[in-house]
């Protein structure tokens, strides 16, 4: 998703130019090189919120440009902010030492909020700490939903739901309405003032065109007597466009055709014009009753300010008056009646609900499988997980309440996903889950910041293959500490700081083979040597054929 990072003056970067692939870029460098700015860079141009601590000492500004690819879901904010885009999205922020800064979106300046809608849910940063939805039980439903493929059906449900709810509004109303006589007596006058006014859809503007001919009529009535007049007159329009259709009646095959579309053209014309000729006659100012049409005009504004409502609400009000002294005057059989109207809605809601709740279930124990798959092949062998299910009353996402519940190891007893994993163990949790509900959401650039802390060995070359395995679905950005994990990302990037006499400064270089095994080497050894240079190229290689 991102092409190209630009990063001028930003803490120890002084200039940076970055050019990635659509696929797996990993970072690699020494303890305090700069390798955190990276990711503080694309937070920011994903509407991060930044201040003039970022800003490089003794600079007045720093600037960070990114250029993306986009998504259907860019152009639809896009369009809406009516910002003009082709292929790639430019996205600009500067931030002055003076703590002023500005946010440009293809040449366009936006607001931060307008930035945070541009990449919502298309960016996921992710480190090591992060404790994310995927661990927070307010989004396990709508995980397992995602994986149920449930979108429509719970959108159908979502729309029953709203009208049992809204019926069920207007069923308490109706028990807790106490009408007096005064009341029941205004409502009768507002039924009958309404009633009589013989309201229409779309009156008030038949009435507004009525008054404006009449104002116009002298300047319409002129202009349709010259306008028929052109072309009846001796010489005119008619006479004219009737000798140039007959001209072309010759033996050249294309003007004759040219001149029997002039000729249906001409009977087309003269059609119209008796259509003009119709109005002009039937033309008099005094046939409109501009009194009366006043006085109606004036009659409905005042009904439209008194019960504040529209032409077409006053008219849907003559109902509701009706409905409500109905049920003042038949409280108990309107009560009964609505009651089985309820009980309709709310088992239709409930069958639905259920329907989701089966589906969901069946989808849970695929999920529950899937998982310890995934979890699995990080090194958690022991893995237990389940989706609890709590039913609870309905809501506008069914009856159910659902938690990940999980377990590590042997003879532990399942518990939340946020309890139960830490440190390395979190860091492939996550791994295994992000492989399962990534693809699920509109995420097309997954940002891992060292999400490897805490494993080695095997685990982390399991670790490596996993996220290479995302990759083959998205874009990914690691920053990493392990050969093992570096090993199967497709660029190499090595972030070191050099110093001067008067400042450090972070530089990055991406990596060629040469190059890539020897950073493999450094991370993997006290000292780089001919043997660790053998077995990092071992070891990219090994990966690089497990990716294929």
């Amino acid at each position: 998703m991102i092409k190209n990072l630009t990063i001028k003056n930003y803490a120890i970067i002084e200039n940076l130019s970055l050019d990635f692939n659509d696929r797996f870029e990993v970072f690699t460098g020494e303890t305090g090189a700069g390798k955190s700015i990276i990711i503080g860079a694309l937070s920011y141009l994903c509407g991060g919120r930044a201040d003039s601590s970022i800003v490089a000492r003794n600079k007045d500004k720093c600037i960070i440009e990114g250029v993306f690819s986009i998504s259907e879901h860019m152009r639809a904010c896009l369009d809406e902010a009516d910002i003009d885009y082709e292929d790639e999205l430019i996205v600009r922020r500067v931030i002055s030492a003076e703590n002023r800064s500005s946010i440009r979106v293809n040449e366009r300046n936006v607001t931060l909020g307008f930035l945070q809608e541009l990449f919502n849910g298309e960016i996921d940063i992710h480190s090591q700490r992060d404790n994310q939805y995927l661990l927070k039980k307010q989004h396990h439903l709508e995980l397992l939903d995602n994986y149920a493929g449930l979108a429509e059906e719970k959108g159908k449900y979502r729309e029953i739901y709203r009208d049992y709810r809204k019926t069920e509004d207007e069923y308490k109303e109706l028990l807790n309405s106490q009408y007096d006589e005064r009341e029941l007596e205004y409502l009768k006058f507002s039924l009958e003032e309404l009633t009589n006014a013989g309201l229409q859809p779309g009156e008030e503007e038949e009435l507004k065109k009525k008054e404006k001919r009449y104002k116009d009529f002298e300047k319409i009535s002129a202009n349709l007597s010259k306008a028929i007049s052109l072309y009846d007159e001796t010489g005119g329009i008619d006479e004219k466009f009737y000798e140039l259709a007959h001209m072309l009646s010759g033996e050249d095959e294309e003007i004759r055709e040219i001149g029997q579309n002039l000729n249906d053209l001409y009977y087309s014309l003269q059609d119209q014009v008796e259509k003009l000729k119709q109005i002009y006659s039937h033309m008099d100012s005094d046939d409109i009753n501009i009194d009366a049409i006043q006085e109606r005009i004036y009659h409905l504004q005042r009904l439209k300010r008194k019960y504040s409502l529209d032409e077409e609400g006053l008219i849907n009000h003559i109902g509701e008056l009706e409905e409500k002294i109905r049920a003042y005057e038949n409280k108990e059989e309107f009560v009964a009646e609505f009651e089985k109207k309820l009980a309709v809605k709310r088992q239709k809601a409930n069958e639905l609900a259920d329907s989701m709740r089966k589906k969901r279930q069946s989808s849970a124990l695929e999920l529950e499988r899937t998982i310890e798959k995934e979890v699995g092949d990080l090194m958690l062998p022991n893995v237990s997980f389940k989706v609890d299910f709590q039913e609870k009353d309905l809501d506008s996402n069914g009856k159910d309440e659902v938690e990940f519940l999980i377990s590590l190891n042997k003879g532990e007893e399942l518990k939340p996903l946020i309890k139960v994993a830490s440190g390395g163990e979190l860091s492939r949790l996550m791994i295994g889950l992000k492989k399962i509900f990534i693809h699920l959401s509109p995420v097309s650039l997954l940002v891992l910041d060292e999400i490897d802390t805490g494993i080695s060995g095997v685990t982390a070359d399991a670790v490596g293959q996993k996220i290479a395995q995302i990759a083959d679905q998205l874009q990914v950005i690691a920053i990493t500490h392990l050969a093992q994990v570096a090993a199967y990302g497709d660029d190499h990037f090595f972030i070191y700081k050099e110093d001067d006499s008067e400042s450090t400064h972070t530089h990055v270089d991406k990596l060629d083979r040469k190059q890539r095994i020897r950073e493999l080497a450094r991370i993997t050894s006290s000292s780089v040597t001919e043997a660790s240079l053998k077995a990092a190229e071992e070891l990219l290689d090994t990966a690089q054929k497990k990716k294929a």
